[in-house]
């Protein structure tokens, strides 16, 4: 393997949709033929079709799946950490932490579990520049697990993923608790719920919102990371050709570029994209400490996402 780091990139919003889209295919089948794809499926002993069923630890019984955190250690792993660690690496699973560049108008915090989405939250506060217009989270009514509240840094009476983004971008921007705009809509299913929460008032020159999407397909699940960017393109004012930063943690990166950019060459909308992580250089998750099992779960997770984006 060499030492060069896989990370997507967005094709500029100027080159329309097919172009763009056959371009991001192109780099995700050359991820997919990688020397260090080719080596980890070798050291897992399975290949690109069969990583899935020998290692998916996430899907239960009757469809619906584990929480990353509820996941337990796959000891047979442990022969092969520091191999399975380096490709992970050259995958683009650790590294991730910088945007390519300063020109992006929009920074989205991707909401995550309690503390995760305080830490990213706390993260998209050094990534503000004066052309930052917004600094917008996603999130949904998921409810907050209550395993997410143990040792944990970031506390909140919150009981939903939503509420916990609003608490953490309350927190880290120093706003007014109490002041806030609610564009909401109910309904009695929780997974058809819907709201805008706007801060009015204004810190370094952005607006502060948090976007909660009702489900695409709310009889069986909550809203996913596809249907809240939709929502969010739809509803937040968004110009053609500006481009999103959005801050994830860094395994995830990769995995949600494909997530989001998915749906951006589906619906069509003329922006750009850059995904970073929430951990700097000094607290990258190292070989000794990472756990093969759950990044092996975001292996699997691009795998799929590829395949759906080839069959736009």
């Amino acid at each position: 393997m060499n030492n060069t780091m896989i990370r997507f990139t967005m094709p500029d919003p100027a080159q329309g949709k097919e172009a763009r889209a056959k371009a991001l295919m192109q780099q995700f089948d050359a991820f997919l033929g990688s020397g260090a794809m080719q080596t980890l499926l070798r050291l897992l002993d399975t290949d690109i079709h069969g990583i899935a069923e020998k290692y998916g630890a996430r899907r239960k019984e009757d469809g619906s799946v584990f929480e990353t955190q509820e996941l337990k250690e796959d000891t047979s792993l442990e022969k092969n950490r520091d191999g399975i660690y380096e490709c992970l690496r050259e995958l683009g699973f650790f590294d991730i932490s910088r945007p390519l560049s300063s020109d992006y108008s929009r920074i989205l915090i991707l909401g995550a579990s309690l503390n995760n989405s305080y830490l990213r939250t706390k993260c998209s506060a050094e990534w503000i520049t004066p052309g930052v217009s917004s600094v917008d989270g996603l999130a949904c009514f998921r409810p907050i697990n209550p395993i997410e509240r143990t040792d944990n840094g970031f506390r909140t009476d919150s009981d939903t993923e939503f509420g916990a983004v609003s608490d953490s971008i309350v927190s880290v921007f120093d706003l007014e608790r109490d002041k806030w705009q609610d564009d909401f809509t109910g309904n009695r299913n929780l997974n058809s719920i819907s709201c805008i929460r706007t801060y009015p008032e204004k810190k370094h020159g952005c607006t502060f919102r948090v976007f909660a999407a009702p489900s695409t397909d709310a009889a069986i699940r909550r809203a996913d990371t596809g249907d809240t960017l939709e929502y969010y393109l739809d509803n937040a004012g968004i110009n053609p050709g500006e481009t999103l930063l959005a801050i994830t943690n860094n395994r995830y990166c990769n995995r949600q570029f494909i997530q989001l950019a998915y749906h951006i060459i589906r619906s069509d909308h003329p922006v750009g994209l850059d995904v970073i992580g929430n951990l700097g250089d000094r607290d990258i998750v190292n070989a000794e400490t990472y756990d093969p099992l759950q990044y092996l779960q975001d292996v699997i997770a691009i795998i799929d996402w590829i395949d759906r984006f080839a069959k736009l």
